[in-house]
């Protein structure tokens, strides 16, 4: 006597299959997502430091210091004012930290949502 399996086994062991391809992706996608944060983390901390240097030698924390200590000199000449912190901010520094900053807070978001879809399969698992 040979006993038939359930009907729907063929579409559950498939289901299992397709879930298990899915867990797979995910893991990939999360540590691939993760490996992309901790490298904008470690270029965003050197730039970061080099920005703060790049501050202190250009002279521009003396100028946002005058907003203090001279205020109604400072809005007397507000135009010139305004055009001498341009000049001394160091462009080149601000430009690439904040860059890698939105590149940062792009890789955090995709990971959160990468964690998201992770934790939807995991919590739902296929019977």
């Amino acid at each position: 006597m040979l006993t038939q399996p359930k009907i729907d086994l063929y579409d559950r062991v498939i289901n299992r299959i397709n879930h298990e391809e899915r867990l797979i992706i995910l893991r990939k996608k999360l540590i691939l997502e993760s490996f992309s944060l901790i490298m904008s983390i470690f270029i965003f901390i050197p730039l970061s430091l080099r920005l703060l240097s790049d501050i202190a030698k250009s002279g521009l924390t003396q100028f946002l210091s005058l907003l203090i200590t001279d205020f109604s000199i400072v809005m007397s000449n507000i135009g010139d004012y305004v055009l001498s912190l341009l000049e001394t901010t160091p462009a080149l520094s601000l430009s690439l930290t904040l860059a890698i900053l939105l590149v940062l807070v792009f890789n955090l978001a995709k990971l959160a949502d990468c964690y998201g879809d992770y934790k939807k399969i995991i919590i739902n698992p296929v019977k």
